[in-house]
């Protein structure tokens, strides 16, 4: 019966296989519907190695028809349609390569009367494409973008301006570096999906002088996933800078701002002037900026380009209450001295958001979509302290918690058959948060964030057709998560030149080492799939990548300095730089 069941399962993933590889292409996002539809078809001089190419790009966006002064103007998710030809594409990458796909960040005029402000679009992601068949490779690439305010009544324009392109091979028997292969006058790029998320971030208060809590957020770079002694699928990267061809222009859309005039009413069919949506936190609006005064008419005003979306929130939830995980905490040193603070837990919170590479698929799948209500990190700060003076060793400890939504992913199982599924992460215990090293005594800051998950995958399709693997298709064991960062610049020399981390400042978070269990539950009616989803994903090699914002640490002030206010900072994705 067993070996008929593996017939069975043989026979459709081989039909699959090739559907698969006669689709000549995944299915790419969809454009946005309302408002004012944006379609331009522009040509770009891409700078490609061994010389530049014309490259036609498709570019969908919809916009609201009319703004509002002082409140979020929030174009729609742009999409972006690149058209390579498919011999010259399949010449930029290592032999054997399968797929292409990668991200793209857009560089926008926002112009209004005389006022002019540059935005740049980045985090645009693209499914891989299968490289095999015929006509042209053609990638769509799509994601959420920045919204603007403006000051003053006035036609606000939106033009297309570079291209900056990333794009990651997914080829078998390859083991390329890790950095893009830049063509010789590149400029580099952002946004990219090589990197990764999962897991939380950390966070805690430390004695005066011996932890700092400032310092800026820095951006990650996010590490390309190799697997270690596997002959799996590898990726490959490069980066290719692109400017429009001489002579052309591609307004991408206009939204009309009246002017505002005398009287309580707001512009025809402008959200209230009271609040208005936040799609972030829809169950709390956006705060509402400060109204022009009365009989304000168009004229020059200053254009601000927002983050691409906001969390509307300012305070923190209760903070999480346990016991720290002895098997996190570093071996006690010899006369060292424990205090454990009596006071009420001490709440902070902030959001993580990343890449999740899974070396065997050569892919990064978004966690935390910043842009898809992200879930917040909630700390329990300070928990304990350690102190050896005489070794010159301080430590301290805390907790936290993080429960991820769930993620939708798309790869290509075993390099070639188009794949979605959602992905969901649920936290087992609570987070052990542990930092250890002083300024004082000129050591580095190193920080771990440690915890457990599974892994459950469910509403599966393959090639668009559904793949029943039951509600429970999860990891057999639970899934390690050991987060690190780092913080050093101070030192002499400025540290290992990686982008610092630090507690209340936020930053770069990754781990490079990450296995992923087997799988069990997954199949019904007696077609057991375990061995599917573990011989495609399961492993070591895997990495996850994070972007932690500055944290919010309540006072019971609105000083903007504890993180909070005006709101919580969403950041955004990691990029390459």
């Amino acid at each position: 019966m067993r070996d008929a069941v593996v017939r069975r399962r043989s026979v459709r993933l081989a039909a699959v296989a090739a559907a698969g590889l006669l689709a000549g292409l995944l299915p790419g996002a969809e454009p946005a519907s309302g408002g004012q539809a944006g379609r331009v078809s522009p040509t770009y001089d891409c700078r490609f190695p061994g010389g530049d190419r014309e490259v036609p790009v498709g570019i969908q966006q919809s916009y609201p028809a009319v703004g509002v002064v002082g409140q979020l103007i929030r174009p729609g998710p742009l999409t972006l349609t690149v058209t390579l030809a498919r011999a010259a594409a399949a010449g930029l990458f290592p032999a054997g390569t399968l797929a292409v796909g990668g991200t793209a960040s857009l560089a926008v005029r926002v112009a209004q009367g005389a006022s002019r402000a540059d935005a740049s679009w980045g985090g645009l992601a693209a499914p891989p494409t299968p490289l095999a068949g015929k006509g042209d490779l053609v990638l769509t690439l799509a994601g959420a973008v920045a919204p603007v305010t403006v000051t003053a009544g006035g036609a606000v324009t939106f033009a297309a301006g570079d291209l900056a392109l990333d794009l990651t091979a997914v080829a078998a028997g390859v083991n390329p570096s890790p950095s893009p292969t830049r063509s010789p006058t590149a400029a580099p790029t952002a946004g990219a999906p090589s990197a990764a998320p999962s897991a939380a971030v950390p966070s805690a208060a430390v004695p005066s002088g011996a932890v700092p809590s400032g310092g800026a957020p820095s951006a990650a770079t996010p590490v390309t996933p190799t697997s270690k002694g596997a002959a799996a699928a590898a990726p490959a990267a490069l980066a290719v800078a692109c400017a429009l061809k001489a002579g052309t222009s591609a307004q991408l859309g206009s939204v009309a701002v009246p002017a505002q005039l005398p009287g309580p009413s707001a512009a025809p069919g402008s959200p209230s002037s009271s609040t208005s949506a936040n799609p972030a936190n829809p169950a709390r609006p956006e705060k509402p900026s400060p109204a022009p005064s009365a009989g304000a008419v168009p004229g020059p005003g200053t254009i601000r380009v927002g983050p691409a979306v906001h969390s509307g929130l300012n305070d923190c939830p209760p903070a999480p209450i346990g016991a720290l995980d002895p098997k996190r905490l570093p071996p006690l040193p010899p006369g060292a001295t424990v205090i454990v603070p009596p006071s009420p837990p001490a709440p902070a919170c902030g959001f993580a958001v990343g890449y999740a590479n899974v070396a065997k698929l050569g892919q990064a799948s978004v966690v935390n979509d910043p842009a898809e209500n992200p879930a917040m990190v909630v700390l329990n700060m300070s928990r304990r302290f350690v102190l050896d003076f005489p070794a010159q060793y301080i430590e301290q400890d805390a907790l936290g918690t993080l429960t991820l939504p769930v993620a939708d992913t798309t790869f290509l199982t075993y390099g070639f058959i188009p794949t979605t599924a959602k992905m969901e992460l649920k936290p087992v215990g609570l987070l052990t948060i542990v930092v250890t090293g002083s300024t004082v005594w000129q050591q580095p800051i190193e920080f771990t964030i440690a915890g457990y998950q599974t892994m459950r995958l469910f509403d599966v399709k393959v090639n668009g057709t559904p793949l029943d693997v039951g509600p429970n298709c999860h990891t057999a064991s639970n899934v390690d998560l050991v987060l690190r960062g780092r913080q050093d610049d101070y030192l002499p020399g400025g540290g290992d030149g990686k982008p610092d981390y630090s507690i209340q400042g936020g930053g770069p978070l990754s781990q490079t080492d990450l296995t992923i269990p087997a799988f069990t539950g997954c199949g019904t009616h007696g077609e057991d799939l375990d061995p599917l989803f573990t011989a495609a994903v399961s492993g070591p090699g895997n990495s996850l990548n994070l972007i932690q914002a500055p944290l919010c640490t309540p006072d019971g002030t609105q000083d903007p300095a504890n993180g909070c206010y005006p709101e919580i900072q969403i950041p955004e994705l990691p990029h390459r730089r």
